[in-house]
């Protein structure tokens, strides 16, 4: 009667698992990126044990990595690999955990080597997940950084342009960083162009600050970024006053040089300033002028026969130079005295 009791009451249950016996889930989708002098890995922590159960006893994550040359091949590379890295998910000296994301940087790197990447999380027991599926980073030289950043404020944003480096042959896009002044060197990403274009325009950016801006080149192997070395880093005043830019820019060949002319501003009650930027052929635009320009024309005498150009003017107030318009283009000219 007694056991009967017992069966009808309770039922019939294994002996109770304890939790940290579950084994977690592999590590999911690990980012990489080639950099300069290191390889970047990034993913996310997993959540889950294979038994569908949570994952709240992380303790750390393995870095397993092999090495070969470009040229070479890797049969079997995941049975071959051999611990690189071992990070402690509560006190990590050797990587950043920060939102549920792990960055660990691996700067024992050089250049002609291909390295595939396998990580693992553990428990506080020590059980080990599988392995992730394999990175491969093909880490080649780095492209060299833009040249000649410069930007400038528009009706849209911060309008940033840079020239194509020395050297850039196989760059697939650039990188845009941004920083706010009060720290300059706390850059982060606020942007990739399409393919190869050399400006962007941070339409982010609120009025009434100053940032800091850098660019970095980027090119592409087997599917893995390699990232340069940041551009030299440009502050831009983004004001919160916008001026209209000067209207009707025109250009004439003289027997002395080009002379580009445009309707004047009015700027309240303040004296009216202007800037003429150039560009020859279809290199970028560079102010030409050495003090600011009183009158609503100026004469280019550092021009070449039969070589195209390109002017564009700005206006601004006397007393907030700060405060420039932006551009406004004139169409090409050939010179031809």
């Amino acid at each position: 009667m007694f056991i009967v009791a017992s069966l009808s009451g309770c039922g019939y249950k294994t002996n109770p698992r304890p939790a940290t016996a579950a084994v977690p889930s592999e590590v999911g989708l690990v980012n990489a990126q080639g950099h300069q002098d290191r390889i970047v890995l990034k993913w996310e922590v997993p959540l889950r044990n294979i038994d569908g159960s949570a994952l709240t006893d992380v303790s750390g994550f393995k870095v397993y990595r092999t090495m070969h040359k470009i040229d070479e091949e890797c049969e079997n590379c995941e049975s071959k690999s051999v611990l690189h890295a071992n990070i402690d998910y509560q006190n990590p000296s050797n990587a950043v955990v920060e939102k549920g994301m792990v960055t660990f940087a691996d700067s024992q790197v050089a250049p002609g080597n291909v390295y595939n990447y396998y990580i693992s999380v553990y428990n506080l027991k020590g059980r080990e997940s599988r392995t992730s599926q394999e990175v491969a980073v093909v880490f080649d030289k780095a492209p060299p950084p833009p040249a000649a950043l410069k930007g400038e404020v528009d009706a849209k944003g911060v309008r940033l342009e840079w020239s194509v480096p020395e050297d850039g042959q196989g760059i697939k896009n650039y990188r845009i960083y941004r920083a706010d002044a009060e720290a300059p060197r706390d850059l982060k990403s606020i942007g990739n162009t399409k393919w190869a274009e050399n400006s962007f325009t941070d339409k982010t950016a609120e009025t009434g600050k100053t940032y800091n801006y850098a660019v970095t080149s980027l090119k592409m192997n087997r599917g893995v970024s390699i990232e340069s070395d940041f551009s030299q880093t440009v502050p831009i005043y983004f004001s919160a006053v916008h001026r209209n830019p000067p209207e009707n820019v025109n250009t004439a060949s003289t027997s002395e040089g080009i002379r580009i002319y445009w309707d004047p501003v009015k700027i309240g009650e303040d004296e009216t300033r202007y800037n003429v930027y150039r560009s020859e052929g279809r290199k970028m635009f560079v102010k030409i002028n050495t003090e600011p320009i009183r009158n609503a024309s100026f004469l280019d005498k550092r021009v070449t026969r039969n070589r195209e150009y390109r002017y564009a003017v700005t206006a601004f107030s006397k007393n907030r130079p700060d405060q420039e318009s932006s551009r406004s283009g004139s169409g090409a000219i050939i010179y031809k005295p």
